[in-house]
């Protein structure tokens, strides 16, 4: 696995293009040639507004997004019946920052063929009923599916982190979208930090206007977003 992480925003934001064309696959590719491919085509420093992977395509919500992380993957996947590990399967995903909100996004997504010997093992973030423990608040969600070899769904939820310099009080949202079919998937979070005043409770009745807003068009965008995923891929 490759992983690269963020310097600094504006050494980034300085050094950076836009990316056009999309990220497309032959056929009889391996997994290791498109994870080649990935890496190439994707580089820290850039700047993106569209998510452009084979047939799926993911418009960006406005801001200024920087690429900070390029990741893929090789998991080792066992044949069911044969025990055998089938090497042919490729993740990959990409880390965005928005240097001038400081919100992130993280996107990752199948790019090898999709396979009837493969499906995701475990539910996502966003098909979870229940918060961590007690930690999370679940603001919002939708789930239309979560079997074993079908999710979709929205969760936007928020957990309340305490600034270990500072002492304030913030919380940290999260929008998480999940829309996969038959192992071939797509996923994504949408990370925003918010302030909170001291003695401030993370229910929704307790947030201020902006933040509550900001909630309601994270769940209108991820529902969209679902359904755009599912339509492009035929699912």
């Amino acid at each position: 696995m490759k992983k690269t992480t963020l310097m600094t925003s504006l050494l980034l934001v300085l050094g950076g293009h836009a990316l056009a064309e999309p990220l497309t696959f032959g056929w009889l590719e391996s997994g290791t040639v498109r994870r080649q491919k990935f890496e190439k085509h994707f580089l820290i420093g850039d700047t993106l507004q569209q998510f452009e992977v084979g047939k799926k395509q993911v418009s960006l919500p406005a801001g200024s997004w920087v690429i900070s992380e390029v990741n893929t993957f090789a998991p080792d996947i066992t044949q069911v019946g044969s025990g055998e590990v089938d090497g042919a399967t490729a993740d990959a995903a990409l880390g965005l920052e928005d240097p001038q909100s400081g919100d992130q996004i993280y996107l990752q997504t199948l790019i090898s063929p999709p396979s009837n010997r493969i499906w995701l093992s475990s539910l996502s973030r966003s098909c979870r009923e229940d918060g961590e423990a007690g930690a999370e608040v679940v603001y919002q969600q939708q789930i239309d599916s979560k079997k074993t070899d079908r999710q979709s769904c929205v969760k936007i939820s928020g957990r309340k982190a305490v600034d270990k310099a500072s002492g304030e009080a913030r919380l940290v949202l999260t929008t998480s979208v999940m829309e996969s079919r038959d192992g071939d998937y797509l996923a994504y979070d949408h990370t925003r930090v918010v302030p909170l005043q001291s003695g401030q409770a993370s229910d929704l009745a307790s947030l201020d206007k902006p933040t509550r807003a900001f909630i309601a068009s994270q769940m209108r965008w991820g529902v969209a977003l679902k359904a755009s995923i599912a339509r492009q891929m035929g699912w």
